[in-house]
């Protein structure tokens, strides 16, 4: 009888220290990375689906989510989770993962997948800058920064504001269907200006009193963002390419803890907090 499961089984599996979190007795998590026997991208909608406040991403493929207590991430191919207490609490959790993905590669036609991508939201302080400031009140709201919580959580619409920025690229995303005529995936269509590396015109007639900052690029082109430095957009450029540390540290002849090191300054002056979210800005500006 033919084997029809999806994944039977797993290699690589690399356990480390999951940041300085610890538990109430003081005693640290583990985290850990390991590759899958197959391609299980084909789940990523039905995971979606599935779990609440799963989080799909495209740039690069990938799904999060949270399962028996652990936030797992996969990739088409490879797998991060955390946190565990040890060693046995982490291969037990891989096994329950498996057997996860085969269920629901097996009940797949009953599942009804979820193709919306995730986003990350904007804070509320990066809100604030595209608006006057002025406190008008035009929005309905007393002030500007309520206004821009209010935008954070979806419970305005930046058309309440008259004088919000306007956009520099609006984005729509279309069905694909599948011959049974359910949604099998989207893609999105981006129109007007999609790219920081042109400048934005102002309409005919409006000029403005002050010169706009110089924007700084890389050798390669690559517009900086808050001052990264050549070797940060080298390590950067790695991430978004699925580099681990180890093969960071080989590839740049720095140390581990240089790379590690470089990595935080990264996400630190990105504003972002994981590997992936880098990833997805090396992506929408060009660096890979």
């Amino acid at each position: 009888m033919a084997d029809r499961r999806l994944i039977r089984g797993y290699s690589e599996v690399a356990i480390s220290r999951s940041g300085m979190r610890t538990d109430c007795e003081g005693h640290p998590y583990w985290g850990v990375c390991f590759r899958l026997d197959g391609d299980v991208r084909e789940l990523f909608p039905y995971i979606n689906g599935t779990f609440e406040r799963a989080r799909y991403g495209l740039r690069p493929h990938h799904v999060q989510f949270h399962y028996e207590g652990v936030r797992c991430t996969l990739y088409p191919e490879d797998a991060t989770a955390a946190p565990f207490r040890d060693r046995d609490h982490v291969f037990a959790f891989i096994e329950q993962l498996v057997l996860l993905l085969n269920d629901l590669y097996d009940r797949r036609t009953e599942l009804t997948p979820n193709h919306k991508v995730y986003h990350q939201p904007a804070s509320v302080v990066e809100i604030l800058k595209s608006l006057p400031k002025t406190n008008c009140g035009a929005c309905g709201h007393p002030t500007c920064m309520a206004f821009a919580a209010s935008l954070r959580s979806g419970a305005a619409s930046p058309a309440d504001c008259p004088d919000f920025a306007r956009p520099i690229f609006t984005s729509t995303v279309y069905p694909v269907f599948g011959q049974d005529g359910t949604v099998v995936s989207t893609f999105a269509i981006e129109s007007g200006s999609a790219t920081g590396r042109r400048s934005v015109a102002p309409p005919e007639g409006e000029t403005h009193g002050a010169s706009p900052p110089a924007i700084r690029y890389d050798p390669h082109g690559i517009q900086i963002q808050q001052d990264l430095t050549r070797r940060e957009i080298e390590v950067l450029r790695l991430v978004a390419e699925g580099a681990s540390n180890p093969e960071i540290s080989e590839a740049l002849h720095i140390s581990p803890h240089t790379v590690k090191s470089h990595i935080i300054h990264i996400f630190n002056k990105l504003s972002v907090n994981d590997r992936t979210q880098a990833a997805v800005w090396a992506v929408q500006n060009g660096v890979i």
